[in-house]
């Protein structure tokens, strides 16, 4: 049975009752707004891999936020497989929004959703977060403003908040039972408990969730790469590479050797 895109099949695919959702991984933020070695940033970064070994497959992002303040806002932007910009000067996004503290869900948490169409395609996501000033609070929390907001404001976090990025997926095997996931959508409804999915045919589906590993903050790396942070770690990569140097000058001064008994 085939249907069209305007017109899908929309089904629900619940997950494993004894699933266990890992917890959520606190970002001290407000520690780092202070650190004159990365006070000049427009937001807060952060990398995921979401390479596929499989290119048949796709699979939507989900990020769930929950601050520690409710009554604060905060502005996403994302870019696959680059740096997101957004300034006067640059505007290099692939999607934004506000998350305003309307947009709490009932479990205390802010969400937003890449859908797997999105994805497909690309290794990475690099994704920014950034608190709302006042004045920005109000254009778009209270006026609720759709303008896109651009800033040339550094990011000043009062609060911290907690993070969690899981990706969720729509699947069925086709007629060579290879996994594929093209005429499958998923949905903004899913959640820990089930996935969402809209089909434009009928088989055998089945569903993914994968928690993500915490996301490396690109700023936290950037404020801590320099010398003197790293000692250990800078001398112990100098003295494996002098070691390699010498291990290499005597092995081509042996091949020299051998070269002349022959």
């Amino acid at each position: 049975m085939n249907t069209n895109g305007n017109n899908p099949i929309e089904f629900f695919i619940p997950r494993d009752i004894n699933l266990i959702v890992p917890s959520m991984i606190i970002e001290n933020v407000s520690s780092i707004t202070n650190d004159p070695s990365i006070n000049n940033r427009q937001f807060n970064l952060y990398f995921i891999n979401i390479s596929q070994t499989n290119l048949n497959i796709s699979f939507s992002i989900h990020f769930e936020m929950h601050p520690l303040n409710n009554n604060l806002g905060y502005m996403l932007i994302y870019k696959f497989d680059d740096i997101p910009q957004l300034n006067s000067s640059i505007q290099q996004i692939d999607g934004w929004t506000i998350l305003c503290p309307l947009n709490i869900t009932n479990d205390n948490l802010l969400i937003y959703f890449i859908n797997n169409e999105k994805t497909v395609g690309h290794k990475s996501t690099i994704f920014g977060i950034r608190e709302l000033n006042s004045t920005e609070f109000d254009m778009y929390c209270i006026n609720t403003s759709t303008d896109i907001l651009i800033t040339d404001r550094f990011f000043n976090f009062s609060s911290d908040y907690e993070l969690r990025i899981f990706t969720s997926g729509c699947y069925y095997l086709d007629s060579n039972n290879n996994w594929q996931s093209n005429g499958l959508l998923v949905g903004s409804l899913t959640n820990h408990n089930r996935t969402q999915c809209f089909s434009t045919h009928l088989t055998s589906f089945v569903s993914s969730f994968l928690v993500l590993p915490n996301p490396i903050n690109w700023n936290y790396v950037f404020a801590n790469a320099n010398f003197l942070k790293n000692k250990t770690l800078y001398i112990t990569v100098i003295i494996i590479i002098i070691i390699f140097l010498f291990i290499a000058i005597y092995a081509r001064h042996l091949d020299d050797k051998d070269n002349q008994k022959v």
